[in-house]
């Protein structure tokens, strides 16, 4: 039989691997046994489908496109228990939608599917009935649309609000509608600048949403383990994609891959940090390209407007002809392979993605009389120096539309910090920069942060996000700068006006709302370790660069830092109107 759904093909593939590799029963947690048997019993279970769907009274050939999308979403969520849980683990792929049209289903898999999961799966049947069908062929034109915590199906190539179609509301009133144009400019739908993704990147996509957490919490709940397997494929997965397709990786994909290399590297950092080896230390601090840093930096640049790396091309995704599901090479574990046909003005070359490929080893270290040309203390430093300055290298004219890359830089650069501070003395001064570093790339995000109105409606992970880096990055960031200063108060005003920057953008962002008491306690109490002529100095320094109504007014308070005028200012909406609370709080976006 040959399979025509190779967008179907490809999610039945990783979701299999990923429910098999992260069970809460380690004994469980195995590759699965005969991947190539499971993935085609899923696969005809979804063709059959498929002409079940095209020929029943759900689909009207004469139908509009957004009628036919509506259509497939309702008849996936007639699949599906009523309810919709947004935070449910492992369940955004096909496979989950495809088990459950096996006869009794799958044992132990709940009939769900979060967000992704019901936007994946309506996009693979679009497809897959649009080349079966000719009646639907308009279905073709159906792509993924992603925000930075949302999704949906778009009709269009220029990303038109009207065009876009909601398919994730249990409701069926509301789906096939498209997005109303209040919501288009919020934070959700990333002001309408959201990634529109080529065959090529939705495949990324589906590489960045696999979640090696092990099953037993809801998203955000903080669990004690990763599958390390898992993380292996999707680590080479999107490595491999970058070399072949450049263009594939969008921000968040960028940010997927760094956030892996950094689990993957930390281990050799912690192992040469306990053994002693300052000089192997210095050479894993080393920066390099391609690194965690310079990914996140790149996902910036290109959320910013900038151009991906060098040797993009403009190609199409397809099943090599022939199987996309082969046997293993004789050992116990079955592999698949997903080909990538690229067409090029030179012709068509064909790459095979192995999932269950040997993870790559990792770079050795330099000849030992290398190593010992390098000092720990050189190492550490060009860590630091190049964080600096990176607000004016990574945003190339206007600021972006996401805010999550500069959050994940800056999460990084702080985790590096802390490294660093632990690696002794010798290593103080680097930490210390690399922390006011930290401070300055969470700065860089207020101008993506002022153009956005918060909604408690929409915007929870947002509200979350931004907390984290308040108390992760500037709260802990400035408490381990303030202890390494004589009497404990910070004389340096750069770190103060990273805050005042990102505080600017919060005032911007809640502008007609009061904002979150406790942020507001957290930026005063932060302040208050710094030197009365720091504040007084910091204050100057952005004076010409923050625009909110409390910030202006409160620009002469700084260096005094009377709570009693500068609190109510903060604490009450600044103009009429608006609500003043947050909502229901959403768990925090987890950092690996």
């Amino acid at each position: 039989m040959r399979l025509e759904q190779p967008a179907a093909l490809r999610r039945i593939a990783l979701g299999a691997v990923e429910l098999s590799l992260t069970p809460k029963d380690a004994s469980k947690q195995k590759w699965p046994a005969d991947l190539p048997g499971t993935v085609n019993q899923l696969a005809a279970a979804f063709e059959a489908y498929v002409g079940e769907l095209a020929g029943s009274g759900m689909l009207q050939a004469e139908a509009a496109p957004a009628a036919k999308v509506k259509a497939v979403a309702d008849a996936v969520w007639s699949k599906l228990n009523k309810g919709y849980s947004k935070d449910l683990q492992h369940a955004q792929h096909v496979y989950n939608f495809a088990a459950l049209l096996l006869p009794g289903g799958m044992p132990g898999l709940k009939r769900q599917l979060d967000c992704a999961g019901v936007v994946t799966t309506s996009y693979a049947l679009c497809h897959a009935l649009s080349r079966r069908y000719q009646q639907h062929a308009e279905l073709a034109a159906a792509r993924m649309q992603i925000s930075e915590d949302h999704c949906w199906i778009q009709l269009s190539n220029r990303s038109d609000r009207e065009t876009t179609v909601e398919v994730t509301t249990d409701t069926a009133a509301k789906r096939g509608l498209p997005v109303s144009r209040e919501a288009w400019e919020g934070w959700l739908y990333t002001g309408g600048h959201a990634v529109l993704c080529s065959p090529h990147a939705a495949l990324a996509a589906l590489v960045s949403s696999l979640n090696p957490a092990i099953s037993g919490g809801k998203k955000g709940v903080s669990l004690e383990t990763d599958s390390e397997e898992l993380q292996a494929v999707q680590q080479r997965l999107l490595e491999v994609l970058a070399e072949v397709e450049p263009s594939a990786l969008y921000p968040a994909a960028l940010c997927a891959l760094a956030d892996l290399k950094e689990v993957a590297a930390q281990d050799a950092l912690d192992a040469a940090r306990d053994s002693g080896d300052a000089a192997q230390l210095a050479w894993l601090l080393q920066r390099r390209l391609g690194d965690s840093q310079e990914l996140f930096e790149r996902a910036i640049r290109l959320a910013s407007g900038g151009r991906p790396a060098t040797g993009a091309t403009n190609g199409s995704i397809a099943d090599s002809e022939g199987k996309a599901a082969q046997e293993g090479d004789g050992t116990a574990d079955g592999r698949v392979y997903v080909a990538l046909r690229i067409d090029d003005a030179g012709g068509c070359a064909t790459v095979a993605l192995c999932l269950n490929e040997p993870q790559p080893q990792p770079q050795p270290p330099p000849p030992p009389g290398q190593q010992q040309q390098e000092s720990a203390s050189n190492g550490t430093l060009a860590v630091a120096a190049a964080a600096g300055s990176r607000c004016e290298r990574s945003l190339p004219g206007e600021p972006g539309w996401m805010w999550y890359c500069h959050s994940y830089l800056a999460a990084y650069l702080a985790r590096r910090a802390q490294f660093l501070g632990s690696c002794g003395e010798q290593h103080w001064d680097a930490a210390m920069d690399t922390f006011a570093s930290a401070l300055q790339a969470a700065s860089c995000g207020a101008a993506v942060l002022a153009r956005y109105r918060f909604s408690p409606s929409t915007d929870e992970q947002l509200h979350n996000d931004v907390e984290g880096v308040l108390e992760e990055v500037c709260r802990d960031g400035l408490l381990a700068l303030a202890k390494s200063q004589p009497g404990g108060q910070i004389s340096d005003p750069a770190p103060l006006a990273s805050l005042l920057l990102l505080w600017d953008g919060v005032c911007q962002l809640f502008a007609g709302k009061a904002k979150p008491s406790g942020w507001v306690a957290l930026v005063l109490k932060a302040a208050k370790l710094f030197s009365p002529e720091a504040r007084e100095a910091a204050a100057a320094a952005v004076e010409g660069r923050i625009s909110s109504g409390p910030m202006v007014a409160a620009r002469q308070l700084w260096r005094d830092l009377k709570p009693v005028p500068l609190k109510p200012l903060f604490e009450s909406a600044d103009v009429t109107g608006g609500d003043s609370g947050p909502g229901a709080r959403a768990a925090k976006r987890q950092r690996r």
